[in-house]
């Protein structure tokens, strides 16, 4: 009997990528929740990967992308983008530990990996491209006015939404073309993949304008870059959160802290005027792993010639079976009978041997989109990977009225690293004496006292989600356009002093004299390694307050987001 294959039961597409889609019988904009993207600039030639999620019929789904120049348009792996996600996903934790062990729960931290028109007049556009990629059939249209774009979209079957009109006049001012992208007739919303866009250009770009149309509120966008260097948004804010703002105390659990991330990042955008990025990862590409991306022994010639049963047992032998996207290609050359379970039918595949549709069955067609959509693509996504040593994430959150302008994006070799997992240590004090948090802040940690109600975040210090909103320049150090460190720490000494933490000059606090020596400068950093914001000595060796008689005692103070190279060497190169 082949070998279970229940990996390949799909999860569900979770929001609708791209331009104009339906989700009912009344054509409507698409509802797009998020996107994610990732550019890799190859001297003079920019390759764009567009990762698109969809819900709805496949009829009804259509997708419009403007480019800068005629491209070369390939199948992407869906399997990078789950990496690249999994791998540079902010990570705030906090660990709990407990100064009365009868007191301590067990339990650790929470992580986050965190309509008809009148088309007179029109000027149809030039057809550049149009040839099928993967499940898509796609068309690069150029020139024309915009009715003739539209009048193009509407004789070939395209949704759209006249609402549109302007934003796409505004495109083709810019000397932009359009790729627009469909489902083949046989294909079905489990087929959808990421595309990639290879084309001349130095400028990536995300064209959020037209976006704009089937938005929905604090849409999120991911943008991955890889390369030599550090990437940052040019004409778009950078904002830096403040690490004192998160509730540290209140994270239970991934979704939790996801959503906490998710809306102090959101406030952040929001203050620096609704158009900025944060950085979530700046750093080595090393962390990305391509389990599942590709592997060598794939090999699509071993299916040529073979029967469905054997078929469903190479499938198994090549560990493609928890692919993404070979349930798809089994939809379409190994269907299950009607009334038949999917998965019960290929895990038990020799039971139903007279049941197979053997028409559908084509041995030397599965074989070549074995290798077009899976094999070929991961092995492209490998070479990316070892190639470009650099990787960043950008992240930002984006309401429709703010889609006003595209983001552009710049590489900055000076910027410094920036990690994605940040911890804070927690420390509960036993009872009513209420619990201490060591909160990440630049180079060294800082305390923050809590009494009573010892798993609520202070108030106080919630109030600021922001450290800094900057401006980005190619070169040389960000200019700050605001800074809240000032603001921050008054926020955290007025916190501690209420919460009763131990004065800084006394016993209990360690050194920390008006000059700050013991602690840290704004970024964090402190020679003697104390606790002190913006090198200022309040508060600097803070501790939640012990009784004279604690064990606990002084210790307290003191515990504590340009292609130059080539592949030099293959992760998965085939044999």
């Amino acid at each position: 009997m082949a070998a279970p294959l229940v990996a390949l039961i799909p999860g569900t597409a979770d929001a609708c990528g791209g331009t104009f889609c339906d989700n009912t019988n009344v054509p409507m904009a698409v509802d797009q929740r998020g996107e994610d993207i990732l550019f890799v600039q190859d001297g003079p030639e920019i390759e764009v990967h567009v990762r698109i999620q969809y819900e709805g019929e496949a009829e009804h789904f259509a997708w419009l992308v403007p480019l800068r120049a005629i491209p070369d348009i390939s199948v992407g792996s869906d399997a990078l983008f789950g990496q690249l996600g999994f791998a540079s996903a902010p990570a705030w934790r906090t660990n709990e530990s407990y100064a009365c062990p009868d007191e301590d729960p067990g339990s650790g931290g929470g992580l986050t990996f965190v309509p008809e028109d009148d088309f007179a007049g029109a000027s149809e556009p030039d057809v550049v491209i149009e040839e099928t990629v993967g499940a898509f059939e796609v068309v690069v249209l150029q020139g024309g006015t915009v009715a003739g774009v539209m009048q193009f979209l509407a004789d070939n079957d395209y949704e759209q939404d006249m609402a549109a009109a302007p934003i796409l006049q505004e495109y083709l001012d810019e000397g932009f073309l359009f790729a627009a992208v469909k489902l083949t007739a046989a294909a079905e919303v489990a087929d959808i993949h990421p595309l990639v866009f290879r084309m001349l250009g130095d400028e990536p770009c995300v064209p959020l304008r037209l976006t704009r149309i089937a938005a929905e509120p604090d849409m999120g966008v991911r943008a991955y870059f890889l390369g030599q260097h550090r990437w940052a948004p040019l004409n778009y804010h950078h904002v830096e959160l403040n690490t004192l703002a998160f509730p540290w105390s209140e994270i239970n659990g991934d979704n939790t802290s996801r959503a906490a991330y998710t809306e102090q990042l959101s406030l952040a955008v929001d203050e620096a005027g609704g158009r900025a990025f944060a950085t979530d990862y700046a750093g080595s590409s090393d962390i990305v792993g391509t389990d599942g991306v590709y592997e060598n022994y794939w090999d699509e010639s071993a299916f040529i010639g073979v029967d469905p049963i054997t078929a469903i047992a190479l499938i198994d032998d090549q560990n493609l079976n928890r692919h993404p996207l070979i349930q798809p290609l089994l939809m379409q050359f190994i269907p299950p009978p009607d009334g038949l379970d999917a998965a019960d039918f290929w895990n038990s595949i020799e039971l139903y041997a007279d049941q197979i549709d053997q028409g559908a069955w084509d041995s030397e067609a599965f074989a070549a989109a074995l290798a077009e959509r899976i094999i070929e693509p991961g092995l492209h996504a490998v070479d990316l990977l070892d190639a470009w040593p650099y990787l960043t994430r950008l992240v930002t959150t984006i309401s429709p009225e703010e889609m006003t302008l595209d983001p552009i994006f710049i590489e900055t070799p000076d910027l410094p690293e920036v990690s994605n997992f940040k911890t804070a240590e927690g420390l509960n004090l036993c009872g009513e004496q209420g619990s201490r948090y060591m909160v990440p802040w630049g180079e060294n940690p800082v305390p923050v006292c809590l009494g009573e109600q010892q798993y609520q975040w202070p108030e106080l210090l919630s109030q600021r989600p922001t450290r800094r909103i900057e401006k980005i320049a190619p070169m040389g150090p960000p200019q700050v356009i605001e800074d809240f460190t000032a603001e921050i720490v008054d926020d955290w000494t007025a916190h501690q002093v209420e919460a009763g933490c131990a004065d800084p000059g006394g016993d209990e606090g360690g050194d920390g004299g008006e000059g700050g020596e013991a602690g840290a400068d704004a970024g964090g950093e402190g020679e003697a390694g104390g606790a002190s914001l913006n090198g200022r000595g309040a508060m600097a060796g803070c501790a939640c307050r012990a009784s004279e008689d604690s064990p606990l005692g002084v210790a307290l103070g003191l515990l504590g987001l340009a292609f130059v190279g080539g592949a030099t060497r293959r992760r998965g190169e085939r044999s």
